[in-house]
């Protein structure tokens, strides 16, 4: 392990030389920019916060990452190098909770996904001195191997903080719910989760599948809401959190997928149109509207597929008359014709679009934990 260690703690000083070398200056700046807009960092931990994002993560104005860069252009990496820097495009954040310590390495038990990190430090020995068990560190983790290094300088709180930073950790989990479900067993309460609250949606509208007006929108969800929270538990419901553009729209579609959780997908009432009557496809508010939902990650392929499903052959006419190719089949074309223009939605299975119910989100909302 110390091998692999002494050459990670070689290969992160590379990388965020690299970073900040000056070739990415502009893009650096506006990342600091936005980190900092509410005023100069507080502390060390919170000043190198910004960099660590972007030499991990930032997506890059040309594309790829930093990290991207990085094994495009420096020479002499071998495979193990390139295996592990490119672990490191996956990031842990979290408040995590100290359960124990050696000279070399701690134990870390994260409040967002309440799983344990066996966590190295690349600041040599005595980094961990002033841990104990009790304590808590937020910060950023990155693999190595199977166990984690700390990825920029943590921020150490007494154990008494455990009140001020437990609202953090369950606001980090509502906010990333991903992240959450990196823990197996929440990943499984969340898909149980999402099948209950789905069985509540049908057993409300009727179908999984509804059309509304936008300016019912926010009144029929407020109802389904309380007829959930009233079968499953859970208080009185939230206020629905719409985006403003739902209630303007002419027709909007709240779909309970099975897999992909529940969507809202304005306009899909002229969609609707469109599938019926591929015709249609020469106007431009339709082509226009088919194009918005067939192109790019932003929107979930759950409403083409619904109407695809209804007529194939209809599907099949729509779909020529956008791409001006003739003789295109649905059945044949159309799922990777989807993977082409949505690659990010069949990456790996669907996640759930519900957040379980960790032990810091219960204690922030005042529910019992499950």
């Amino acid at each position: 392990m110390m091998s692999k260690l002494a050459r990670a703690v070689e290969l992160k000083a590379e990388l965020v030389h690299f970073a900040t070398s000056g070739r990415f200056g502009r893009e650096l700046n506006d990342v600091l920019g936005r980190f900092y807009a509410d005023g100069p960092p507080a502390d060390e931990a919170a000043a190198f916060l910004p960099v660590d994002f972007f030499t991990h993560q930032h997506e890059l104005s040309g594309g790829g990452t930093v990290i991207d860069r990085f094994l495009a252009e420096v020479t002499g990496l071998d495979r193990a190098d390139v295996e592990l820097l490119t672990s490191w495009k996956t990031v842990v954040e979290g408040v995590f909770e100290v359960r124990a310590v050696d000279r070399a390495a701690v134990l870390l038990f994260n409040l967002v996904d309440e799983l344990v990190y066996r966590v190295f430090s690349n600041r040599g020995e005595g980094a961990f001195d002033e841990l104990e068990p009790g304590v808590f560190v937020v910060g950023r983790l990155i693999p190595l191997g199977a166990d984690w290094l700390l990825s920029g300088t943590p921020a150490v709180h007494p154990a008494g903080a455990r009140a001020m930073l437990t609202p953090v950790a369950a606001r980090v989990a509502l906010d990333n719910p991903a992240w959450v479900m990196r823990n197996p067993v929440l990943l499984a309460q969340a898909r149980e989760l999402q099948r209950e609250q789905r069985r509540c949606f049908i057993g409300y509208f009727g179908a999984d599948l509804v059309v509304l007006r936008g300016s019912a929108v926010g009144l029929m969800v407020r109802g389904y809401l309380a007829y959930q929270a009233a079968r499953l538990g859970g208080g009185a419901p939230a206020e629905p959190d719409l985006p403003e553009h739902l209630a303007e729209a002419e027709t909007v579609a709240l779909i309970f997928d099975e897999a992909r959780g529940l969507g809202y997908y304005a306009g899909f009432g002229k969609l609707e149109e469109l599938f019926a009557d591929p015709r249609l496809v020469v106007r431009r508010e339709h082509r226009e509207l088919l194009s918005a939902y067939l192109r790019g990650d932003a929107v979930s392929p759950v409403p083409i597929e619904r109407l695809a499903a209804r007529d194939p052959d209809k599907a099949s006419a729509v779909f020529a008359g956008l791409l001006n190719r003739e003789g295109f089949q649905w059945e044949r074309s159309g799922e990777l014709l989807l993977r082409t223009h949505k690659p990010g939605h069949y990456s790996g299975p669907p996640m759930p679009t519900v957040t379980p119910l960790t032990a810091a989100i219960a204690n922030h909302l005042g529910l019992p934990a499950a």
